[in-house]
This record gives structure tokens, sequence and C-alpha cells, in this order.
């Protein structure tokens, strides 16, 4: 059996976030950094709820205002993969197709997951 060296920090492993992409969007203002974590780990369980309400009631109007806010959202984090995907989701004042269905629910698990990344890095930050 292996084992890991005592003086060897592991590093958490975030499926959605990106630690060094989040640094270099808001720069050297760790106060900067921990203001938008609390602002977007308030905001998301709700913007999340928003969508899924929008998506069962049809409601392509509000979900296309709750997806354009999600996007600067993001991409202030620095999610640039997420924030790509929110990017192509192109919805109309019309009916949602099963191709953007099926990427609206996709977009959904990757907040779930951003969600749980935010807050074990916030968790890090507050430890270190």
């Amino acid at each position: 059996m292996q084992q890991i060296p005592m003086n060897v920090s592991a590093q958490p492993r975030f499926f959605v976030f990106n630690q060094q992409e989040f640094h270099a969007t808001i720069g050297d203002s760790e106060g900067l950094g921990k203001e938008i974590l609390a602002i977007v780990l308030n905001e998301l369980p709700s913007r999340i709820r928003n969508i899924r309400d929008s998506i069962k009631q049809s409601e392509t109007s509000q979900l296309r205002i709750e997806m354009h806010d999600l996007k600067g959202i993001i991409g202030l984090l620095g999610c640039s993969s997420l924030y790509q995907q929110i990017s192509q989701l192109k919805l109309s004042d019309q009916s949602i197709d099963q191709l953007q269905l099926l990427s609206l629910h996709s977009i959904l698990e990757r907040l779930k997951m951003l969600e749980k990344d935010l807050l074990l890095f916030s968790k890090m930050e507050l430890l270190s």
C-alpha cells in the first residue's frame, strides 16, 4: 500500500468551478472574491429553482431572463466551460424543443455541482 507523504496537502477536486479562472477574474482582491462567493451562494439556489419552475411552466420569456442573468454570474465566477454552454443555448420566445430541454437539464446538473464546489471552496477560504 502506497502512503501519502505527510507534507503533501490534498487539493479538492472541483467539478465545475475553476479556482484559477476565478482568481484571474477577480484579480488580487481577496475581499471581492469573498463578497462574490457570498452573493452567488445566496442567489444560486433560487436561480436553480426559478429555472426549473420556468421549464415546468413553459415560461420561455422568464427562462430567457434567468439564463441571461445566470450567464453573467457564471462569467463573474470564471467558469468558462459552463459559461460557453449557457451562451450556446439559444432560447426563443416560442416553446422549448427537446434539444434545448436536454441542454437545460445538463446546465441544471452542472449548476448543482457548481453550488457544491463553491461551498467547498468557501470553506477552504475560511480555513486559510
